[in-house]
């Protein structure tokens, strides 16, 4: 997938609504951190980037694991 963004505005707008922080993902989830990482360490979900002790995952695949959960 290719996405491109005409100005600095258009990419932080993208970051803000499509990237999400551990602790949003948690939020969402309504989980625990130890939770999530388990959830990573099985594969169920890859963050899309990891900076020390923070990952980032994309807003739709946490999405993607909620609705799983709820018809599960």
């Amino acid at each position: 997938m290719k996405y491109t963004f005409n100005d600095k505005e258009q990419l932080i707008h993208f970051i803000c609504n499509e990237i999400i922080t551990t602790a949003e993902a948690t939020e969402l989830l309504n989980c625990s951190r130890q939770y999530l990482d388990e959830l990573v360490s099985k594969g169920k979900i890859t963050p899309i980037k990891t900076i020390n002790r923070v990952r980032l995952y994309w807003k739709n695949d946490i999405i993607y694991l909620l609705e799983k959960r709820h018809t599960s």
